[in-house]
Order: C-alpha cells, then sequence, then structure tokens
C-alpha cells in the first residue's frame, strides 16, 4: 500500500461536498463514535452495578444519559472535521511553498505533515485543558527517577513534545481510516481488528485499573485513545464497505427517522439536564463507575460554567450562584461574612466555632483509675480491621493479635481521619481533624517524664509527625523483624522504675507485596495481602511473648492500631487514598490496659481519639485543642455518647517534585461523617455528589439511600457542612498533612 502521507491531496476529504455537509458528516462520525463506546459502557455497567440499581427505571434513566454522550460527541466529531480541515489545507499550502515548481516527494510531503503538526501542537498547548493534560502525564512520569530530573528540567518543552506526537498519532491513525477503502486483504480486516483490539483494551484498561486514581494521566489517556480508536474504526467501517453505504442510500424516510432520532435525542438531553442531579445513585455511579459517560459529563459542565470556578449550576455542578466566582463547592468559608462560601454548610459565626471546640474538650474525661502505665503504640500501614480473626475474618491471618485481642478492648467500629498515611499521621498524633501544630501526644507523654523510643522505619515521614522521641537505631538488620529484636533487647534493659512509651511502626502489609513461604495463602492479590498480615502477626507474637514472660503486660499499655484499610478491588479500585468506603476507612483498634476486662465496643469512634484516650489513662491532661475524645468510659463499660465520627481525604496528582504554585490540577476533596445510629454519608466535593448508607444493614456500601431516606441526608448533611467549614477555617496555612508536601523536618532528637 501507498504511504498515507504520500496520498494526494484531493484525497484528504472524507466527503467532496461542501464544507457544511462535510463538517455534519465529521459531526454525525463522533456521535455514532461515542454511541458505539456508549452501548458497550453500558452493557458493561449494568453488569458490574446490578447490586447498586434500586429498579428497572434507573437502568432505564441512566440509558437516557447516553444522550449527553451523543450531544457531546457530535460536538467533538465538529472540532474534529474543523481540524481536519483546516489542517488538510495548511498542509496543502506548507507544501506549494515547499515544492516551489519541484516534482512532488514523499520527503516533502512527510516535511510538510510533520510541521503542520508542530504547529497544531503549539496551538492546542496554549489550551489550559490540554496543556494540564500534558503536564498530568508528565508529572507522572517525573516519578520515575531516571527520568526525573531530565523531565523537571524541560517540562515546557516536553509538554509541546508529548501534544506534537499525540497529534502526528492520530492524524495518522486518520490517514489511514479514511484511505482504509482501498486497503487489500488481508490488510483491511487486520486494520479492523487491530482498531477493535485498540479499543477493548483502552476500555479494560479504562474500567478496570485504579478507577478512581490516575484521573488526568491514565484515564485521560485512555479517554482520548477509545475515542480516537471508535472514530477511526466506524469511519473505517463505513468506507470501507460499498454495501453498507449503498445500504443506507437506498434506505425510505431517511429524513423522517433522522428527525424522529433527533426528536428523541433532543427530549432525553432535556431530560438529562433537568434531572440528572435529582438521583444521586445514578449521578454518583456516572462519575465513580463508568469511563465514557463521566467524561462527557464534566465536559458539558465545563461548557456550562458560566463564571469560569470549576462548578456549573447545571447537571448537578453545585454551584449556587454561577454568576460569582466566590461561591462554588471548592470555596473554603470565611468565618462570620454572612455568606455559605461553599453551598453546604450555612454561613460558619464564631460563636459556633467555639461551641464545636468546647464540645470536643467536655469529652475529655479523666480516668478515675489513671496509672503511670507503660504504653506500647503499634502503628500497622495498610491493615483492613475485616482480615483479622478478631473482626471475623475466616483465615488463620492474626492469631497473635487475636490472642491480645481476648484480653483488651476491641472497638468494632474504628475508622480513620483519612485513607492515607500522609494525611493521617498528623491528625491522629495531634488528635485533631487537621494539622494544627498542637502538641503530639508523644510530646506531651516527653514532657511528663516519659521515655520515649521511636524503632523507625520510614525515618523522614515519622520525624517530621511523631515528635518527642528518641530514635533507636538498630545494626541487626534492615525489616521489622530486626525491629522487634531491637524492641525486645531496648525494652529489657529500660528501668523497671522508669515509664517508657515505644512506638513501633509496621509497613509489611503495605504495598508491594512480598510472599512468604510459611505465610502463602495463594497467588491473588488477596492471598498476598493475607499472607503479609500472618507474616507481620508472627512477628509481633515474639513481641507479645516477650512481654507477658517479662512481666511488662502488668503495668504496659498496648495500643494496636492501622493508619488505615486497603482496597483489593472493591469497585474496580486497589491499594488506598482514594476513597472513603470501608475498606480503605475500617481500621482495627485494639487497647490493652492492666485492669480492664475485656470488652468489644461497637460504638463509632475514630483513630483521633487515640491520644486523648491514652493521655487520660496516664493521668495527663490532654490539651484543649485535641478534637479526639476519651475512650476511657467505653473500655469500662460505662455510657458515653460519643460524637459523629468525621473524615477527610485528600488526593493531587501532581508531582511531588514541584512547588505547589506550579500545580496544575485542582486536589480531588471527599469528606464523610458517621453517626452513632450506623448511617454514613459520602460527600464529594469536586462532583458534588452525595452518598447515605445504612453501615447496620449494608456493610459493603451498595445501596444509596442518599434520596430514599432525605430527612437522614439532610441532617448528616448539615453535620458534615458544619465539620467541613470548621475544617476550612481551623487549618493553618502551612498544614504539612498532604501527601506530596514535604514540610520542614523536626530537629534531630537524641538517638540511641
Amino acid at each position: 500500500m501507498s504511504s498515507p502521507i504520500n496520498q494526494p491531496v484531493h484525497a484528504e476529504r472524507i466527503e467532496k461536498p461542501g464544507i457544511i455537509p462535510s463538517l455534519a458528516s465529521y459531526a454525525l462520525l463522533g456521535a455514532g463514535a461515542v454511541l458505539l463506546l456508549g452501548l458497550i459502557e453500558l452493557v458493561d455497567v449494568n453488569i458490574q452495578l446490578s447490586p447498586v440499581f434500586e429498579s428497572f427505571t434507573e437502568r432505564l434513566v441512566l440509558s437516557t444519559y447516553l444522550s449527553m454522550n451523543l450531544a457531546v460527541g457530535a460536538v467533538i466529531g465538529l472540532i474534529v472535521g474543523i481540524s481536519a480541515r483546516s489542517g488538510s489545507i495548511l498542509k496543502r499550502g506548507v507544501c506549494e511553498l515547499l515544492l516551489r515548481g519541484r516534482k512532488a516527494n514523499i520527503t516533502l510531503r512527510a516535511a510538510s505533515w510533520l510541521l503542520v503538526c508542530g504547529l497544531s501542537a503549539l496551538l492546542l498547548n496554549q489550551q489550559a485543558h490540554v496543556r494540564g493534560y500534558s503536564k498530568g502525564l508528565i508529572r507522572e512520569l517525573e516519578k520515575l527517577a531516571i527520568i526525573r530530573h531530565p523531565l523537571l528540567n524541560h517540562e515546557r518543552v516536553a509538554s509541546y513534545l508529548l501534544v506534537g506526537g499525540m497529534v502526528a498519532v492520530c492524524s495518522l491513525v486518520w490517514m489511514i481510516a479514511r484511505t482504509s477503502k482501498s486497503l487489500k486483504r488481508p490488510l483491511k480486516p487486520l486494520w479492523l481488528l487491530c482498531l477493535i483490539g485498540l479499543m477493548a483494551a483502552g476500555y479494560g484498561i479504562d474500567s478496570r485499573v485504579e478507577v478512581q486514581l490516575y484521573e488526568h494521566s491514565l484515564h485521560h489517556s485512555m479517554f482520548l485513545l477509545n475515542l480516537t480508536v471508535s472514530m477511526a474504526l466506524v469511519a473505517s467501517v463505513y468506507l470501507s464497505s460499498p454495501r453498507i453505504r449503498s445500504h443506507f442510500a437506498r434506505v425510505r424516510g431517511r429524513r423522517a427517522l433522522f428527525v424522529i432520532a433527533l426528536a428523541i435525542l433532543a427530549g432525553s438531553l432535556v431530560f438529562t439536564l433537568l434531572k440528572f442531579g435529582d438521583n444521586q445513585n445514578l449521578k454518583t455511579q456516572v462519575f465513580f463507575r463508568t469511563t465514557q459517560a463521566k467524561q462527557y459529563f464534566k465536559l458539558a459542565q465545563w461548557a456550562l460554567d458560566f463564571d469560569r470556578d470549576g462548578y456549573s449550576s447545571v447537571l448537578g455542578g453545585g454551584d449556587a450562584d454561577d454568576s460569582r466566582a466566590d461561591i462554588n463547592p471548592g470555596r473554603p468559608e470565611i468565618l462570620g461574612d454572612g455568606l455559605d462560601n461553599n453551598g453546604i454548610g450555612g454561613d460558619l459565626t464564631a460563636h459556633d466555632l467555639d461551641d464545636w471546640k468546647r464540645e470536643r474538650a467536655s469529652l475529655h474525661i479523666t480516668d478515675p483509675s489513671a496509672q503511670r502505665l507503660n504504653v506500647i503504640y503499634i502503628f500497622i500501614d495498610a491493615l483492613r480491621a475485616d482480615h483479622l480473626g478478631t473482626y471475623g475474618y475466616p483465615r488463620n491471618t492474626s492469631p497473635n493479635i487475636d490472642r491480645l485481642a481476648a484480653r483488651s478492648t476491641v472497638f468494632e467500629n474504628a475508622f480513620t481521619p483519612a485513607p492515607n498515611t500522609f494525611e493521617a499521621l498528623p491528625k491522629f498524633m495531634q488528635s485533631s481533624h487537621w494539622d494544627g501544630h498542637y502538641p503530639t501526644w508523644t510530646e506531651m507523654l516527653g514532657r511528663n517524664g516519659y521515655r520515649n523510643l521511636l524503632f523507625p522505619r520510614r525515618v523522614a515521614t515519622e520525624k517530621r509527625h511523631i515528635k518527642g522521641m528518641k530514635i533507636v537505631h538498630h545494626s541487626g538488620g534492615k525489616g521489622l523483624n530486626a525491629t522487634i529484636d531491637a524492641a525486645i533487647d531496648v525494652l529489657g534493659r529500660t528501668p523497671p522504675d522508669r515509664a517508657f512509651c515505644a512506638y513501633l511502626y509496621a509497613t509489611d502489609p503495605h504495598r508491594p507485596y512480598v510472599r512468604h513461604d510459611d505465610f502463602n495463602f495463594g497467588a491473588s492479590t488477596t492471598d498476598g495481602y493475607d499472607g503479609e498480615i500472618a507474616y507481620t502477626d508472627s512477628l509481633f507474637g515474639r513481641l507479645f511473648d516477650w512481654l507477658e514472660q517479662s512481666g511488662r503486660l502488668s503495668n504496659t499499655m498496648i495500643v494496636f492500631m492501622a493508619d488505615h484499610g486497603e482496597s483489593l478491588g472493591e469497585r474496580g479500585v486497589y491499594k488506598h487514598s482514594s476513597q472513603l468506603y470501608n475498606e480503605q476507612e475500617h481500621i482495627p483498634m485494639i487497647i490493652y490496659s492492666p485492669g480492664l476486662a475485656p470488652r468489644r465496643v461497637t460504638d463509632y469512634v475514630s483513630s483521633i481519639d487515640l491520644g486523648t484516650t491514652i493521655l487520660s489513662a496516664v493521668g495527663i491532661e490532654p490539651p484543649k485543642e485535641y478534637a479526639g475524645v476519651s475512650l476511657g468510659p467505653l473500655m469500662r463499660g460505662e455510657p458515653f455518647a460519643h460524637p459523629p465520627v468525621y473524615a477527610e481525604q485528600t488526593y493531587n496528582q501532581d508531582s511531588p517534585f514541584v512547588r505547589l504554585d506550579q500545580n496544575v490540577f485542582p486536589e480531588s476533596k471527599k469528606y464523610m461523617v458517621i453517626t452513632q445510629d450506623g448511617y454514613k454519608l459520602i460527600y464529594n466535593r469536586n462532583s458534588y455528589t452525595f452518598e447515605l448508607f445504612d453501615l447496620n444493614h449494608d456493610k459493603q456500601e451498595l445501596r444509596n439511600l442518599f434520596d430514599r431516606l432525605p430527612q437522614k441526608a439532610e441532617e448528616l448533611k448539615r453535620l458534615l457542612g458544619r465539620f467541613i467549614d470548621i475544617v476550612s477555617v481551623s487549618r493553618p496555612w502551612d498544614a504539612d498533612e498532604r501527601q506530596y508536601i514535604f514540610g520542614k523536618a523536626v530537629d534531630e532528637d537524641e538517638e540511641m
């Protein structure tokens, strides 16, 4: 076959008619490609989300939402048509300029084609969304050490090259698609099979791989790949099949059918524009479980955002006033300005803020039996509660932890304030919902004569947030096994009359999972995760045995907890840092305190309560700024009204190696509240979606009750709105609690 670059200039049009018919054909092509992808997604989503849909009506309404795909797809096709015709005219002009009377050859045509691609990249990169997309890919690549520094030093050049490369690839695909009717066997079916394979691979990756992470790099790339390939596929099938074209040409009443289809599309589109925000269940599934539809809805919201503040007042965008950029869900609350700046919590006054703080401080209940106990704090990274035997897991992953739990208080419903280490750690160390630069509970122990010993695994992170500690460096090797050896050795040499706090951190359940021959449950991701838990449990079993044999259990408090959980494929998500569902939020929390009877507590609590609880248990008054409450009454079986449990999730895709003012993407923000009757509300600020679950009857969080229980939904929405406002006005500007903000490290502590 001849090169598509070398095709005659007059072959560069899909249609011979004039501009209007030609652009109309491009619009239909865009709508047809989107329809193909939409139907694939509709079938897939209906299968995947069978437990989520409440009725056939919801499935029908979801089908109606495809009208938005078609409308936006037609606009995209129109833009592609304008670009294609403009590029063709420009290429023809460049060719004539380069030829200067010489005979055309492939070299000159290739040069003109590359020049047009370069000019297109130059123009496209001036558009903020295109530039942001290319920066997103570069920021992901910067995490690879081998190419980090060249990219960091040449981001702008890399951005132009990246966009230029994409334009060139799309142009080649499109030129082949236009000439596909001249392809001979076996090239024609091979070309079509290649397009189908690419589309299937792109859709599979987009819909199955970390569907709520890497939005601005991986998923945008797969969306563009699918759109490009599907347009090429539709065009290739139509152009390469004379039968199909002649069949359409002979259809009677084509104009009437077209008018009817257009009327149905218009009606569906109007319905979608008016009703999309009314069903929170469907709206949530569109934004978090679809691959194609969510992108078209986001494009529509962007186009209909009249004050350009990132939020629209239509399609459930959440903007209460689309004529003012200072009022939208992403705005922080301003104390006492008379406005509901973010549209969820009402206006926050200084009196409201004082009441909230007073309520928390009043729950710093002093333990009447407080004694100067030793404290061993065991912090396990990425450990799900429901994968431990004491929380009902059928596998024997945690016999030693279960043995400790049998003599302790087990909090069955403990939750993290954030589903990632960097955001959760400063919060449970300061017993607060934000990094308020308050004294950590370890600092408070140190000020009261405790010998604080930190057995580190991630030193930089720990030194930044676990303050007031003496770092124990050991030379017996690396890993948790060496840490346990060091802990037994150092604590065994600690004078009995000197109270200590030992802080042990285990990273083993965290990805990547290492296979352990003695704890091999199988080859799946879940099997690997369980093997890591069992391995970690076996090592801590040695510490528990030593504590019992040495008699230390009689005067030592043991706190066992995790910073967050881990997704293992639920909702198409693996790892953590992306969701506020139970698989990432529900954590194990076990407290052994000498003299207290074993107990299982069903109240909903938070790991920010641990600092207040530890200080109260050893007779130290917690700082009044602590939002965490003392869990002592629950541990003693006394009546106690725990306030609602809150959490906040922040995700930012930008590189950890650039300044904050160089970020190109908005933060992803989600919030959660759980009340003691077991109802949980999740609010996604970016998409303005709400999910209400009844954890007593729906532990997997599959049934969104927000629209079915409007009074309960409004009650929790008010609580959550007030929490969001309080956090936004209370968090200092330099709070160091997000993954890629590396604050100034604390001064070197005394080392052992």
